[in-house]
């Protein structure tokens, strides 16, 4: 039988030397000049010796096997032709059953030649499939050939990434959107991209045995303005670390980058490749030796040029000046390399733990100041080159470059350190608040953390076209210029003052976050994405620590205001996101960048450390750890052999890293519940991972749910989830008895107070902390959490009780008989650790009579989370009046941070009734609660600093306003403003939601005819208008009854095509009225669309729905209205039907306990309505 070699298939070409090159790996490729001659014939000689065999041996054979041979023949030949119809078979059905995705083609270069030297690569063949550009808005999986090679070539399919397993969803998979959504106002921090990636690529770890240590770049920036084009010249200096059989070097390349000349040498000799290969899809590069890497030093040349301020690649954000520079594509830039782009600036070994030291110099335009992490050489400056001097280790998403005509404006630290800020000129004036602030916040993490800050500048940019409020690049700190700039009032009135507090508290947060990652994250950071929390974590902790000096008040009130948008994402569908999780693509790890999971998420356990073991041992623990990993990269295990090895809470000690390991890989967070049996006075005290679906009792299955009560009942004699009438005799007479007071003090110790500088590690230092193995961890649904509950009164002489101890099992059972069972027991006093805290339904009742009684027996942050906790626990149970019961003691509520708290819970329940018949009746019975909200609107407006307080999420005035217009309060001024807005529609000299507010108002319930007529001719004419104008008529007219106007109304809606508007206008922030005219009118609109369109708009053909569709559709009320909705397209698709389910249940639940336990609740009130 005949074999043919690898190289008898076909032979690359060198499209400029055309020597034949061998093929490798089976690369599909072609050339783009046709084969010589020659070679040619060498190529058919070489398979043509089986054809000429063959007929030699056809001669010498006898006449008698001439039968036998042809047999044989046909026989090779029906072989041959069944293996090629099953590949042809298998092309075919492999193509039908793949589960492709469009993808933006990453594919791989092939660069080979058996001997070549690397400076003449230029000159190399290099051989890829076109790239295809696909319309895809999501990550992609998939890497498919181009559509030029579909036609010329065999189909390749590479996949990159296994697809996840496809899921099959249940209700309990559907999730409503926040019921502030249309209120969210976030704010970015220096990881969350506007743009995410269009592709998709896997995080692949190199390999240790040979690593950078030091990195030479020299960039010509002479035609970035006109070309957005950059050519560099890069010097590697590797170290291998052992004699081994491995002979490939790789490192991470952008697709975006085109080598040109490459070098490799070793003690200054020439070494030579087998072929060096570019793969596109994993974004890496691999040059394959012809002998193995020896122990030594090896220095790697590259010449490459790249194209800049890729919308899909990133990293190099570029601003245009259209007004001064119409002919320019841009006239500055900055770098954000993080978290994986520094690869697509400079071959590099881009992962955080590998640390190295660069120098930079820079040819560029005299006109243009270009900046980098460090300062410039003194004595080197010559005209248009820039050289800076060398930086310490750091990890390659810290360098940074920025190139512009910017003016700067100069301060300095109290230790002298130059700190810079650099705008534009136009934008000086607003700078003045960032320079006078930043070097007080590197004085005082200087002095708090005892550790010089270790560079000798602080630079910061207000840059333009920078897609997120900041970046701590190391010495070059970057902020976009709308986060940073403000410009003071001088002026004393009262709102000015407010106006000006909180943008110098806000402008503060953000420079205080990046200046402390300059020891967080830039002086030590972790290892692996996985861990990001310890650069984030520690970061926003002290942002609260830093900004507490000046503004106490905001800063605790925003840390638990976090702490409840913590909980509420991750009690929903963000319950399965544990701190420390695996990241497997760079899509992940963007994604891990968000504002709650991360970042308050990660703060929120630093504190808890805190806590766990005194704030002096705390920040002892954290010096210790930032001097001993000085210049290094750490694991979560190197923050443990900081901190103390021990907690204490109550009698017993735990080891500390095993009580936060649970905290940081488990997925979602805690709660715990507390069930007294109040015969024997036992207590059982259980944990869990919180689920909000698992209190909303419309979701549970009927029989389910009778038993588990029956259980219940049977454990306890008390009934925890059953509906029952409201009872206040259960609250007669209290016999508090006699307590034992177990308050802990920590020990003091002295400290010299010194600030020190640490040194650099030895390359091989740095190498032996990356060979650590990664340690995740496996999320297992159990905390070791300290338990801490209180009773007794403070107005008797035994005071209150306070008990510790550690819950380290699913649950712990025990008694206290001196715990009375008149007496309320408060678990987790001060919301001091984060977990949620549920009771059985008689310990809810004692603590709400406690509340009405008296609110002060519970501090200002367990009334915050008594607020919160309940809202979770019984407002979606069957027992929604002793929810509406505890609301009802704010009337008394004198504490501003508590009642911001309660303006979200009063305000949502409101709303989730408002199209019911007991509206009114609820409205009437918060009266006196909005009421004593409108009273410490007006006492916070005589403290700047309180009156801030409001700032920190805005809506809630918002909220306010809507609130007392809907009880008659006489601040709402309806008459007056809808009069005022009548006279001058467009002068609005108060605050727009207020007025706006007071007109909507007027228009739903107005009685003044001739007035309401003219209003409704005044709408008509401007929905005509644009821009904001047209918006406030929107919001306005859905306010009316009038039928003419509604329908003009919902008509100009729904003709912007646009979801957002559409779901704006239902969830009104001017009015919490529920309009049903107009939402028939809406919805008759919305049918009349195409079903296309009306299919798009609800996104019922994809698999993953959109927010806004999520949002339109659970603005729904009333199950009528559910029904109008459902009547819009006979297929819903399988995802939506399950939100349909959803919300039927959901809306008749809320008409059977509006008619079951809340009408008995109003029963005695219900005959005055």
């Amino acid at each position: 039988m005949c074999r043919f070699s690898r190289r008898d298939f076909g032979t690359i070409y060198n499209r400029r030397t055309e020597s034949p090159l061998p093929s490798l790996n089976y690369v599909y490729s072609y050339s783009m000049k046709p084969p010589p001659p020659q070679t040619a014939t060498r190529q058919q000689f070489e398979v043509e010796p089986c054809l000429r065999h063959s007929q030699i041996m056809r001669d010498a054979i006898r006449p008698s096997r001439k039968s036998d041979f042809a047999r044989k023949c046909i026989a090779v030949i029906l072989l041959h032709a069944i293996f090629l119809f099953a590949i042809l078979a298998a092309l075919i059905i492999g193509h039908w059953i793949s589960d492709e995705k469009p993808f933006t083609n990453r594919t791989s270069f092939n660069y080979s030649n058996a001997g070549f030297m690397f400076e003449n690569l230029n000159k190399i063949t290099t051989t890829t499939n076109i790239v295809h550009q696909f319309d895809a808005p999501n990550p992609t999986l998939l890497t498919t050939s181009a559509e030029y090679a579909r036609k010329n070539m065999p189909r390749v399919v590479e996949r990159l990434i296994p697809l996840e397993k496809k899921k099959n969803y249940t209700i309990l998979d559907v999730f409503p959107p926040s019921q502030d959504a249309n209120f969210a106002v976030s704010e970015q921090l220096h990881g969350v991209r506007s743009n995410r990636l269009k592709t998709d690529a896997l995080l692949v770890p190199l390999p240790l045995y040979i690593l950078p240590y030091h990195y030479d770049l020299r960039l010509d920036f002479r035609d970035f303005d006109t070309l957005l084009f950059v050519r560099v010249n890069i010097t590697i200096h590797l170290e291998s670390f052992g004699n081994s059989t491995e002979d490939e070097i790789q490192f991470h390349l952008g697709p975006n980058i085109q080598i040109e000349k490459m070098r490799l040498r070793k003690d200054g000799k020439k070494l030579y490749a087998e072929h060096f290969k570019k793969e596109e899809s994993k974004k890496l590069g691999r040059l394959k030796l012809k002998d193995p890497l020896r122990k030594g030093k090896y220095i790697l040349e590259m010449e490459y040029n790249m194209t800049i301020c890729d919308e899909d690649i990133d990293g190099v954000r570029c601003s245009l000046d259209v007004q001064n520079n119409s002919s320019l594509l841009a006239t500055s830039f900055t770098t954000k390399f993080e978290p994986t782009l520094a690869r697509a600036f400079f071959p590099c070994w881009d992962e955080p733990g590998v640390k190295a030291t660069f120098n930079i110099s820079a040819i560029h335009d005299p006109k243009y100041n270009v900046l980098s992490n460090m300062p410039v050489v003194l004595g080197t400056q010559q005209k248009g080159i820039t050289h800076f001097q060398q930086t310490p280790p750091m990890s390659t998403y810290l360098l940074a470059f920025a190139i512009g005509e910017f003016v700067k404006l100069e301060s300095r630290t109290d230790r002298g350190i130059p700190v810079t800020v650099y705008a534009y000129p136009e934008d000086v004036m607003s700078m003045k608040f960032t320079l006078d602030y930043a070097p007080m916040i590197f004085d005082k993490l200087e002095e708090t953390l005892e550790i010089s800050y270790p560079l000798p500048k602080i630079d910061l940019i207000a840059a333009r076209n920078f897609h997120v409020g900041g970046m701590e690049n190391w010495g070059l700190i970057v902020f976009e210029y709308a986060s940073v700039a403000y410009t003071s009032q001088n002026s004393d009135h009262v709102n000015e003052t407010v106006d000006r507090m909180y943008n110098e508290y806000r402008i503060g947060k953000l420079i205080a976050h990046e200046a402390a990652h300059q020891w967080f994250g830039n002086l030590v950071t972790m290892r692996d994405w996985s861990e990001l929390f310890l650069n984030e974590g520690f970061a926003t902790f002290f942002v609260y620590e830093l900004m507490s000096f000046e503004r106490p008040i905001t800063a605790q009130f925003e840390y638990f205001d976090g702490l409840a948008v913590l909980f509420a994402a991750q009690s929903e569908e963000d319950h399965k996101l544990a701190l420390v999780r695996e990241l497997n693509t760079e899509s992940q790890v963007e994604k891990s960048f968000h504002p709650t999971n991360l970042y308050t998420k990660g703060c929120v356990f630093i504190r808890m450390i805190r806590d766990l073991v005194s704030d002096f041992d705390f920040k002892a623990a954290v010096r210790r750890y930032l001097r001993k990993n000085a210049y290094r990269s750490v694991s979560r295990d190197d923050l443990f052999a900081s901190l103390p090895a021990y907690a204490d809470h109550g009698a017993e000690q735990e080891k500390l890293s095993q009580v936060l390991e649970g905290w940081f890989v488990n997925e979602g967070m805690p709660e715990v519940t507390l069930t007294r049996n109040y015969d024997n006075e036992m207590m059982t005290i259980s944990q869990k991972k919180t689920i909000h679906h698992d209190y909303r009792s419309f979701l549970k299955d009927r029989k389910e749910d009778k038993l588990r009560l029956r259980e219940t009942r049977a454990a306890n004699k008390i009934d925890l989830d059953g509906s029952t009438p409201f009872d206040d005799s259960m609250f007669d007479g209290f016999r508090p008895k006699k307590n034992g007071s177990t308050t802990k003090r920590h020990r003091t110790t002295r400290r010299n107070k010194t600030t020190t500088k640490p040194r650099y590690p030895s390359e091989s230092s740095r190498r032996d902390e990356l060979r650590k193995p990664r340690r995740v961890g496996n999320s297992q649904d159990l905390w070791t959490i300290p338990i801490t509950y209180q009773f007794g009164s403070l107005k008797t002489s035994e005071g209150q009780v306070i008990r510790e101890f550690w819950l380290k099992n699913r649950s712990v059972s025990f008694a206290d008989n001196e715990v009375s069972p008149n007496q309320a027991v408060l678990v987790n006093p001060d919301w001091k650790y984060p977990f949620r805290v549920n009771y059985d339904l008689l310990n809810w009742k004692l603590l709400a009579r406690t509340l009405h009684q008296n609110h002060l027996e519970f501090s200002e942050k367990s009334r915050i989370q008594l607020l919160i906790d309940s809202e979770y626990f019984l407002s979606n149970s069957n027992n929604p009046h002793l929810y509406l019961y505890l609301l009802g003691y704010l009337a008394h509520e004198t504490n501003l941070e508590v009642m911001l708290i309660g303006i979200d819970s009063v305000y949502r329940f409101i709303d989730i009734y408002k199209g019911t018949s007991l509206n009114q009746a609820i409205v009437i019975y918060f009266a006196p609660v909005i009421s004593q909200m409108d009273n410490l609107l007006l006492e916070s407006q005589t403290d700047a600093e309180t009156a801030s307080l409001w700032l920190v999420r805005p809506e809630r005035l918002a909220k306010l306003y809507q609130l007392r217009c809907a009880v008659n309060i006489p601040s709402c001024k309806n008459e007056y403003h809808t009069q005022k807005w009548a006279h001058s529609p467009d002068d609005w000299t108060e605050d727009v939601h207020k007025q706006v507010t007071a007109v909507c108002h007027q228009l739903f319930t107005g009685n003044n005819d001739e007035q309401l007529r003219n209003v409704h001719q005044l709408l008509l004419s401007r929905l005509k208008s644009t821009g904001a104008q047209w918006a406030l008529t929107i919001q306005l007219a859905a306010c009316s009854h009038d039928s003419k106007l509604l329908r003009k109304t919902a008509q100009a809606i729904v003709a912007t095509k646009n979801a957002a508007v559409y779901a704006s206008a239902l969830q009104s922030d001017f009015s919490l009225h529920y309009n049903p005219a107009f939402r028939k009118q809406f919805w008759s609109e919305i049918a009349k669309m195409s079903i296309v369109e009306k299919s798009a708009l609800f996104s019922t053909n994809s698999s993953d729905i959109l927010t806004a569709s999520r949002i339109l559709l659970h603005s729904v009320k009333t199950i009528d209205e559910l029904q109008q909705v459902r009547s819009l397209l006979p297929d819903w698709g399988p995802l939506m039907s399950l939100h349909f389910e959803y919300l039927e249940r959901y809306l008749l639940w809320i008409s059977n306990v509006s008619q079951g336990v809340l009408h008995q609740f109003f029963a005695a009130d219900l005959l005055n309505f």
